[in-house]
């Protein structure tokens, strides 16, 4: 089966018992500190990707690492995923819940990556209009690319705005060399 298909249909499941359990939020701060945690400390992915190490080892261990920094309905499930052999799927499962819990609250994912980079008085005034835009919570993050020359790329979601001074130029020498 699809390694995808599997992570998001954990994902899933964890949303809906969250949702019946009335504890959302708290689970999307524990899959947001999960997801930290497995993308900053190599150590952890180690420990979880290795096939080595028993089942009931990661269990103990994360036990004790996670056992109150996270909601209790967070360890069974993540001991039902050691359980199941699908612990090297934790990284995707906690980015799927992560997007479906985003997508069912409304807000919607913004970068904007700028030639220079912006103020923090700029920043706010794209907000407002990527919120007026969109009708939604954008969360927007922000990085800047000196090899955009100028002017900026917005990505919304799936789709992208490249009004880069960069991308300009190659259009331009595109056409006059055909």
């Amino acid at each position: 089966m699809n390694q995808s298909l599997i992570s998001s249909r954990y994902a899933k499941a964890l949303m809906k018992t969250g949702a019946d359990s009335n504890c959302l939020d708290a689970l999307k701060d524990d899959m947001d500190l999960l997801s930290a945690t497995i993308s900053k400390n190599p150590m952890f992915k180690i420990i979880l990707n290795n096939p080595v190490i028993k089942p009931q080892q990661k269990r103990r261990v994360l036990g004790i690492l996670l056992e109150k920094r996270v909601h209790p309905l967070t360890l069974n499930f993540i001991n039902l995923i050691i359980y199941n052999r699908r612990e090297i799927l934790l990284a995707d499962i906690t980015r799927n819940f992560i997007t479906s819990y985003e997508k069912s609250k409304g807000i919607r994912r913004a970068h904007v990556v700028s030639a220079v980079g912006m103020d923090e008085p700029v920043k706010q005034k794209l907000q407002q209009q990527l919120n007026r835009l969109f009708q939604a919570d954008v969360r927007m993050t922000d990085e800047t690319n000196p090899a955009l020359i100028g002017g900026f790329i917005l990505k919304v979601d799936d789709r992208q705005y490249d009004a880069s001074l960069a991308s300009a130029l190659n259009r331009i020498r595109k056409t006059l060399t055909v």
